[in-house]
């Protein structure tokens, strides 16, 4: 079947409820070079309780530790810029200027990916909480505000290689007086819409963090219809194919990593 969509109007040429079946999931010169996640950073009120946290219940590793200003000074000294804008000679501070000295830890992930901490003066005492929130633990309330509107990051979500990582870890933080939330398992309807399993739970800043797994080593995602992962009946344009043909669904990379 061939999908087709009105790009003058945005009206789809057949029926909305075939759309999700015809994706284009890959396209474009930088396909395939983007290979993972090089850092993500989050806030904390107490950089001493968030290293004892990160470091000693999940177990990263530290692997970087700075203070800096976050002045383009302050990023060229302390923070070691060679290039770029904390380099250049500005005008005068813009109008979304921040001029504070923050603290900065990297962790390692495993896999070189890394996972920073900024401590700053006057970090929220309760951030946003998520959008999803039903899915975190009963303590919500206590940690986290209610969101005005979506925050740019939601919450951040720690991958595990196997399920029974999932539930080692889960046990392991409430051994260490951590709330977590049920694992939640993502299965459907007679193995359909099968996902991540996962479970929720809060870092001592209050920020929202889930760990979960796609459990690779399951052979079932070998044979899995992959076409379930479309669920959204009403894509937005860019997603829609315009090709002929009904070409099987691309399997994520971690399903057969050496054929890809």
């Amino acid at each position: 079947m061939t999908t087709t969509a009105s790009r003058n109007s945005g009206t789809p040429s057949i029926d909305d409820s075939q759309h999700h079946q015809h994706i284009l999931q890959e396209n474009g010169p930088a396909t395939g070079l983007i290979t993972g996640i090089n850092h993500l950073v989050l806030f904390t009120r107490d950089m001493d309780e968030g290293v004892r946290f990160y470091r000693d219940v999940l177990g990263l590793r530290v692997v970087r530790t700075v203070r800096f200003n976050t002045s383009a000074d302050g990023l060229r000294t302390a923070a070691n810029h060679s290039s770029g804008g904390a380099v250049q000679d500005a005008d005068g501070p813009s109008d979304i200027t921040v001029d504070v000295t923050v603290r900065q830890v990297f962790f390692e992930m495993g896999n070189g990916e890394l996972f920073s901490l900024y401590e700053a003066p006057n970090v929220a005492a309760k951030p946003a909480a998520p959008v999803s929130s039903v899915l975190w633990p009963s303590i919500k309330s206590e940690v986290c505000s209610r969101p005005s509107e979506p925050q740019k990051l939601d919450h951040l979500s720690f991958d595990v290689p196997r399920h029974a990582d999932l539930v080692w870890f889960r046990e392991h933080l409430i051994a260490h007086g951590v709330a977590v939330s049920d694992i939640s398992e993502r299965r459907g309807t007679n193995n359909t819409h099968r996902f991540i399993s996962s479970f929720y739970f809060f870092d001592p800043s209050g920020n929202p963090l889930e760990i979960a797994s796609f459990d690779a080593s399951d052979e079932a995602w070998k044979s899995y219809d992959f076409s379930d992962w479309f669920m959204d009946e009403h894509p937005v344009p860019a997603l829609v194919d315009d090709s002929s043909g009904d070409a099987a669904p691309l399997a994520p990379h971690w399903v057969n990593p050496s054929a890809q």
